[in-house]
């Protein structure tokens, strides 16, 4: 019995004395992006949940595509992701209010640890990103009075 303590004891203090391991660059970057993507403390912020989708569809125009859809509980965002040249992706979204209909986001951005920050382009009351390469993202949409936070969107999954 002594000799599993003495062991279990140099065990555990020799873990303990190790140093942390650092985060790598790519961890420090994601989460820095998902610090500037978080609102201002002048607003509330939402975490959208995945509720369906993922499956791969075919559009009129004959290109694979996915539909999937998240919700807060006033909320349900729609998301396509479909095959745009080469192997990129292009998304388009949408926000509604459960009870009003479609919303119209002040911004929405797409963040991975990937590619830059980028922001959608507005038609209508869809959003827009073109040239999207296949990953995970976090996608925040900015509205008037609160934003609304997807975590892990998998485009091209």
């Amino acid at each position: 019995m002594d000799e599993f303590m003495d062991e279990w004891l140099e065990t555990t203090l020799r873990s303990a004395l190790e140093p942390e391991p650092a985060p790598s660059l790519e961890a420090l970057d994601f989460a820095l992006g998902l610090a500037r993507m978080l609102p201002k403390n002048h607003r509330p912020s939402l975490v959208a949940r995945l509720i369906s989708g993922g499956q791969p569809l075919a559009t009129a125009r004959g290109v694979e595509a996915q539909q999937r859809l998240y919700e807060t509980d006033s909320h349900l965002i729609t998301l396509w992701d479909e095959a745009d040249s080469g192997a990129s992706r292009y998304l388009i979204g949408q926000v509604y209010a459960k009870n009003n209909g479609p919303l119209m986001p002040e911004s929405v951005t797409l963040f991975s640890v990937q590619s830059a920050e980028t922001s959608a382009r507005q038609e209508g009351s869809e959003f827009h990103v073109a040239g999207v390469v296949p990953g995970v993202y976090a996608l925040r949409c900015a509205l008037e009075s609160t934003d609304i936070l997807l975590p892990e969107v998998e485009v091209g999954g």
